[in-house]
């Protein structure tokens, strides 16, 4: 994206991180270790930590799961003055941002199959924010980027420590792109000085443009992504480009790290911007008024050229492999299937496995005996969520201290923070758990 409960037992699994650190002999961040814990009392009712254990401090008599009644924090108006604008919430109960159906309050907590910290640190884009009189989109973390990608299954063989630069990569492409459009919206209008902003966009990874189509049946490989933006105009009218974007591996001479963030120093990326033809307009746009003004000097973009040049054509086999990973990806997620996760594990990592549940053993053994003896439904809810923290400090540090930094946080509740790091820290736990079957059925 551009700017991008548990039972009294276990905990829902899934991918493992293979590379996880045994805990330090530094203290763990401060955490309750049982219930009640004490919740606002804005927090919903759908929400995690509710259902986990009994709590304090809430009062149901305010608004629900709907939103009904809340404000907008951009635009100190209630979201309750008409039908039409009341807010919604996914099933964290985080607010939605309409205009690229994300959390307002975009998830920038660790995963529950991340090993390492990630940076949380956002950069604003120069690219102006359609609905803002002078505001501008906003980059995602690496952090974000990293849960975007592992939510959407486009990991691949991305490491966590390769994300900072794909993160850098990935900027400059939108300011490449944002630099593009401004260069037609310069000719459509005929004036230098026309300000169109982004009013939302969308990422379509898997549906081939018929222009894009063409291209590989002249050699190109395919585009490795699309994306739809819909930007508004000085009069108010809005509209959409598309975008496919094409990587040129013998043109990646230079390690992202090196090059900045200036978009003309990835010259790997190909980008391929131009109006959607949504109506007549459009199409003489493409096909008069643009070729005019390069052929005559009255504007300096580039067209990509149509014909690849030789490097581009011997990556074509590569690049449909990537295209029909991306399409398995999507069609396994569509049907809510889990993607392939690795079979086995290598020897260090076994050792590395048991070696943390023998840990786990000798630290929790008073909290598992204590879920496997409770006499009620409140004393089983406290020693579920015990004995989740103390199997935390060995196999999920970074997922505990995140919950424990959230519960710390103010207004963290009402963002949903604290029930998205209390569903990782559970994934997590559910992960290590399969991790240490897995691990045992190899020995």
């Amino acid at each position: 994206y551009l700017i991008m409960g548990a039972s009294q037992s276990s905990a829902p699994a899934s991918s493992a991180s293979l590379n996880q650190a045994p805990p330090t002999s530094s203290t763990p961040a401060p955490l309750p270790s049982e219930c009640p814990v004490k919740l606002p009392a804005s927090a919903k009712k759908s929400s995690p930590l509710r259902k986990l254990c009994p709590h304090i401090g809430d009062d149901d008599r305010g608004s629900g799961d709907g939103g009904e009644g809340s404000s907008d924090p951009n635009s100190g108006q209630s979201s309750a003055s008409s039908p039409s604008s009341q807010s919604v919430y996914n099933v964290y109960s985080q607010k939605i941002d309409p205009t690229n159906q994300m959390p307002v309050h975009a998830n920038n907590l660790p995963s529950p199959s991340q090993s390492a910290p990630l940076s949380q640190q956002r950069v604003k884009s120069t690219i102006p924010k359609g609905g803002t009189d002078s505001g501008t989109w906003t980059y995602p973390s690496p952090q974000m980027f990293w849960n975007s990608i592992n939510r959407k299954g486009k990991v691949g063989d991305t490491e966590e420590q390769d994300v900072e630069a794909v993160v850098a990569i990935h900027n400059a492409m939108n300011e490449r792109t944002w630099k593009k459009v401004v260069q037609w919206e310069r000719v459509i209008s005929g004036k230098e000085d026309t300000a169109p902003k982004l009013l939302k966009f969308i990422g379509r990874p898997t549906d081939l443009s018929p222009k894009a189509r063409l291209r590989t049946w002249l050699g190109y490989p395919l585009p490795f992504d699309r994306h739809d933006w819909t930007i508004t105009r000085s009069d108010g009218s809005t509209a959409r480009y598309v975008i496919d974007y094409y990587y040129d591996e013998s043109k990646a001479s230079d390690s992202a790290a090196t090059l900045g963030t200036d978009p003309s120093n990835f010259n790997s990326i190909l980008v391929d911007v131009r109006p959607a033809i949504d109506d007549p307009m459009d199409l003489m746009y493409r096909v008069i008024d643009m070729p005019l003004e390069v052929a005559t000097g009255g504007t300096d973009f580039e067209y990509l050229p149509m014909m690849p040049t030789a490097g581009l054509k011997s990556q074509a086999p590569e690049a449909r492999k990537t295209w029909e990973s991306i399409l398995k990806s999507k069609t396994m997620s569509d049907s809510g299937g889990d993607l392939p996760s690795k079979p086995t594990f290598t020897p260090d990592e076994i050792n590395k496995i048991i070696k943390e549940k023998g840990l786990v053993q000798d630290s929790c053994s008073s909290m598992r005996k204590a879920l496997d003896s409770c006499p009620t439904e409140m004393d089983c809810a406290k020693a579920s969520l015990a004995l989740t923290m103390c199997v935390a400090e060995v196999a999920c540090p970074l997922q505990r201290n995140a919950l424990a930094a959230a519960l710390r946080e103010d207004g963290a509740e009402e963002e949903g923070k604290v029930d998205v790091a209390l569903k990782n820290l559970h994934e997590c736990v559910g992960i290590w758990d399969e991790k240490v079957k897995k691990a045992e059925e190899q020995i």
